[in-house]
């Protein structure tokens, strides 16, 4: 099975965060990584390190997240996926594989990503989407809500939205897009509401603050004219909460070129380059 020539080969993969301790390996806990690079050796007998796109924390879930990883196997690009399905927990899907050029990093590659994240408002707590976000009794004013997203799109310092711990060293990010969509269920269930986020790249939790201080704002805890003052004071104790991590998706990761398809970048900076 095993060619004695190496080749790179990206992976698009989908999992319930709920099972597991985040993306990348742990000593001690359940990762993503750890049950990738297990599996393989299960099936190949070959040792592999898989790079992903992103660290996801505990309890985040992924609808496409991407990898990549080298390999001597014989087995062609294109099957790789079903081969790992075959040897993975319910949690855990490769939902296709491909073969990509030796120069592909499927973490320093990637030019954005975007993001989404559920809250239930309802007097009950749910049950069935316990894992799947998160919830509040009293819905928050979704007036407000929405017109609060127009302060965070564009490029700004977020330090204000990144909790202690981030590993990275450069604050300024540039967020295109930003959408909150509301639905109506019924009386008993309560109202959900999904956010949509698009940036060239996130902080530290900044997508569960920046879902916690847009609730904030529709909760007047925070005003509108506050949160320009609030981002310039980069100061992450007069932000809202951090959500749970439970409402968070990691929904698509973007490239230079298609990769998956539909996956490459579609924005640019004011000189014409790719931001």
């Amino acid at each position: 099975m095993i060619s004695g020539r190496k080749r790179k080969i990206a992976l698009a993969v989908e999992y319930d965060g709920s099972c597991f301790y985040g993306w990348q390996r742990q000593n001690n806990a359940l990762s993503v990584q750890e049950i990738l690079e297990d599996a393989w050796l299960g099936l190949t007998g070959e040792t592999i390190v898989i790079t992903g796109c992103s660290r996801t924390d505990a309890g985040v879930s992924a609808r496409r997240h991407i990898s990549h990883f080298s390999t001597a196997v014989s087995i062609p690009d294109e099957k790789i996926f079903l081969a790992l399905n075959s040897k993975l927990c319910p949690g855990l899907s490769v939902l296709a594989s491909r073969g990509v050029p030796a120069g592909f990093n499927a973490r320093y590659g990637a030019l954005g990503k975007t993001y989404s994240y559920r809250l239930l408002c309802s007097p009950a707590r749910p049950a069935i989407e316990r894992r799947t976000c998160a919830w509040l009794p009293q819905e928050p004013d979704y007036s407000l809500m929405t017109s609060s997203l127009d302060y965070f799109i564009g490029e700004h310092d977020f330090s204000a939205l990144m909790d202690q711990g981030s590993p990275s060293k450069r604050q300024l990010r540039t967020i295109f897009d930003l959408v909150l969509a509301r639905e109506e269920i019924d009386k008993l269930s309560g109202a959900k509401y999904r956010l949509i986020v698009t940036g060239d790249g996130f902080l530290y939790h900044m997508v569960r603050i920046l879902m916690g201080t847009i609730v904030a704002v529709g909760q007047r805890k925070i005003t509108l004219d506050d949160i320009p003052r609030l981002i310039e004071q980069k100061d992450r104790t007069k932000m809202g909460i951090t959500m749970p991590a439970a409402g968070l998706v990691l929904e698509k990761v973007f490239y230079r070129h298609n990769l998956f398809g539909n996956d490459s970048w579609p924005y640019v900076r004011g000189d014409g380059n790719e931001k």
